[in-house]
């Protein structure tokens, strides 16, 4: 643990080291005076992002930066327990081929729009008209995975239950909502000296963000729900409403905590989460404990060790298919090298790092794993 100090505020960095772009990124943060007095907490996860990094949390009521939120608001992963069922692996992949879309393909017609709310879609009207966005473009990007990092995977604990982990986001909407408010709070602050990428909204501006910020992550939830519903009820006959589940989401706002965590999730006292680590080591159940010192967070990941281009131009495909002998995959490809274990902090470094602030329950490993290929 070590501290970044700036000109209003400092940083408690809950790791033992942190390259330097990402420290940089974290003192640029401390030089803005809307963060004075705030309590900046960074995750040990921490990497450098696109105009801020990643792990970091802070506690602010009164100003928002959608660019600190990013664009894939409301990602996450959602995990469903499975018990003690029987899968054919490669049945199940054939049919995520089939029926999931993935990287930038959506549905030709999204087949549960009849059971979406009607607020649901009224908000969504709303929204795709003031980005100036297709509504059917949207509706029909539910129960989609998305690229780069977003995987579907089953994992099993050391008692031989099964549960499938589902990591994707708001898809394209997260995109525009981000988009069309950063562009708002960039005019709103042209004459303060605010870098761009920090640039905020306050007052109805920020409410009216919040509110469209909040629809996002319930899109993402909803996205993530009817891919889960679709794998078991058409792959694993399984009724989804008859299984246990829960979600853990790490690119959001809480207007109830009054916490912003970009790359990071919260982690109440009692709060069940999940921490993916990589395709290999699977991911981490875990409790929160409600650590106010670590604005009641937690990690969301492992951490990138290298960029996508750094990945890919050092590592073997031919290791990386050592690496996962032991998982049933068909998305081992060139185009997903940067997804390889060794482009992710170690799992060891994130459970000796993550005690303060949550209780670990179990380690599920990967027995199957898609990314987009």
């Amino acid at each position: 643990m070590f501290e970044v100090k700036g000109q209003f505020s400092e940083a408690v960095v809950f790791a033992d080291v942190l390259e330097e772009e990402a420290i940089n990124q974290i003192r640029e943060l401390c030089n803005q005076e809307m963060f004075a007095g705030r309590k900046i907490r960074i995750m040990p996860d921490a990497h450098q992002g696109m105009g801020c990094v990643i792990g970091f949390t802070v506690n602010i009521t009164d100003k928002i930066v959608p660019n600190l939120v990013g664009v894939d608001i409301g990602c996450g992963m959602l995990t469903v327990e499975l018990g003690r069922t029987n899968i054919d692996f490669e049945s199940l992949d054939y049919y995520i081929r089939k029926h999931i879309p993935y990287g930038f393909a959506k549905h030709k017609r999204f087949s549960f729009e009849r059971e979406l709310s009607e607020e649901f879609k009224i908000k969504l009207g709303q929204v795709s008209k003031k980005t100036k966005t297709s509504y059917n473009t949207h509706i029909n990007s539910i129960g989609t995975l998305g690229g780069g990092n977003h995987f579907i995977e089953v994992n099993v604990d050391n008692n031989n239950n099964k549960f499938l982990v589902i990591h994707s986001g708001s898809r394209n909407l997260g995109l525009q909502v981000a988009n069309y408010h950063q562009k708002k709070a960039i005019k709103k602050c042209k004459d303060l000296s605010v870098p761009k990428a920090l640039a905020y909204l306050e007052g109805k501006e920020k409410d009216e963000y919040i509110s469209d910020m909040e629809f996002a992550q319930n899109f993402a939830a909803i996205n993530r729900r009817y891919m889960s519903r679709s794998i078991l009820e058409g792959a694993l006959n399984i009724e989804f409403n008859e299984v246990g589940n829960f979600t853990t989401t790490h690119n959001y706002y809480s207007s109830k905590d009054g916490i912003l965590r970009k790359g990071a999730v919260s982690a109440n006292a009692g709060e069940k989460i999940v921490i993916p680590i990589n395709m290999r080591d699977g991911s981490i159940i875990a409790v929160g404990k409600g650590n106010e010192n670590w604005n009641n967070s937690a990690p969301h990941g492992a951490g990138r060790l290298m960029s996508r281009k750094c990945a890919k131009s050092k590592l073997s495909l031919d290791n990386l298919k050592k690496q996962m002998q032991n998982v049933w995959t068909s998305s081992l490809k060139q185009s997903t090298l940067d997804e390889a274990p060794d482009a992710y902090k170690s799992i060891d470094f994130i459970l000796n790092h993550i005690t303060d602030t949550v209780q670990v329950i179990s380690v599920i490993k990967p027995l199957y794993n898609f990314k987009a290929n």
